[in-house]
């Protein structure tokens, strides 16, 4: 019924506009998709994110495969109503303006929604990319039917998002989802919040990683001593797995510990949102989903008010990869058309 309305809205405004474009700009790779009103991805491309080329240089790959995309649609016989965004870091959506993103840094600045609407003559919009990829999950992928979701994806950083009766919630600031400030271990004081004390130096990619370098370093992990090498920027989420599965015990333990204190921080959150389903994504999902899972499961469960946990389902994001993209192209579909 929902895809139905949107094509009779369509109809209704004479407009034929029936599919639009999604991206996801992250640390290491842009996504391109092309979305119909269906929710079907027509087609995608990627690309590595090289922003030490400059922005310039960056805006025109995006705008060559947004271009790309758009040929495809018409060979579809599809008409492409507008760009949704999905940049990491604190994004303008009013101005289409990127403000901070601590991954991209050439970006900064940047009047990215402007910059693609010049290129392609097509209106866009801009968000958040952890608010993007849960919106996706909410249309179209895990948390479709569910009116309270709180989701957190493991990437470059911990973000999180939420939706509120059935609504995006954003905050005054358009910050709202920042799991990766809270406070896990107040140890040190007020500078634990600056050094080791919140999730983001708990979860994220650059702080596992450095452990893991340090235990291969002492040959505590010889698969990954062996064949990690000695860059932080190679040991990704897939490099960590493969250790686990070839017997790297002290790996698999560091990184149970530490979901399993991410769960114990999240309780704070899911105990007063009170959300019907918790969405769990990003690139260590994908790559170890049992062990993220049930170690944060485990922290989490044991610290909930029991009628916040009755409720509460836990998934594994849908959408994958994809998520952020085609959270974006929903939203280009629903504000744009």
């Amino acid at each position: 019924m929902e895809d139905l309305s949107l094509a009779c809205r369509i109809n209704a405004r004479g407009m034929p506009a029936n599919a639009s474009l999604g991206v996801d700009i992250g640390g290491t790779k842009i996504l391109c998709v092309l979305m119909d009103t269906k929710k079907s991805v027509i087609a995608e491309l990627k690309f590595k994110t090289q922003a030490n080329k400059g922005c310039e240089r960056l805006l025109a790959e995006l705008t060559a495969s947004l271009k790309e995309l758009r040929k495809k649609a018409a060979s579809h016989k599809l008409e492409v109503v507008g760009v949704g965004i999905g940049c990491a870091g604190q994004v303008d959506p009013e101005k289409l303006l990127i403000r901070t993103s601590p991954n991209i840094l050439c970006l900064e600045g940047c009047q990215i929604g402007k910059a693609i609407e010049r290129a392609l003559g097509l209106k866009s919009v801009l968000g958040n990319d952890v608010q993007m990829g849960l919106s996706g999950e909410h249309k179209a992928g895990a948390a479709k039917g569910c009116a309270h979701v709180l989701g957190v994806f493991f990437g470059t950083g911990v973000g999180g998002a939420t939706i509120i009766n059935n609504r995006l919630y954003k905050g005054a600031s358009d910050m709202a989802g920042q799991v990766g400030a809270v406070l896990a271990q107040p140890v040190g004081g007020a500078e634990a919040a600056q050094s080791h004390g919140i999730i983001d130096r708990i979860a994220a990619k650059s702080a596992i990683a450095a452990e893991a370098a340090q235990m291969a370093a002492k040959n505590w992990a010889p698969y990954l001593s062996k064949h990690g090498g000695t860059d932080l920027s190679d040991l990704g989420w897939g490099v960590l797995a493969k250790a686990i599965q070839q017997g790297d015990e002290r790996i698999k333990e560091m990184i149970s510990a530490r979901m399993y204190v991410v769960g114990i921080a999240l309780s704070n959150i899911v105990n007063f949102l009170n959300p019907e389903m918790l969405v769990l994504g990003g690139g260590l999902l994908e790559e170890m989903p049992k062990l993220v899972m049930r170690e944060l499961e485990r922290g989490l469960r044991t610290h909930l008010v029991p009628e916040v946990g009755e409720v509460l389902q836990i998934k594994k994001a849908k959408l994958g990869g994809q998520a952020v993209a085609i959270g974006a192209a929903l939203m280009a579909l629903d504000q744009l058309a």
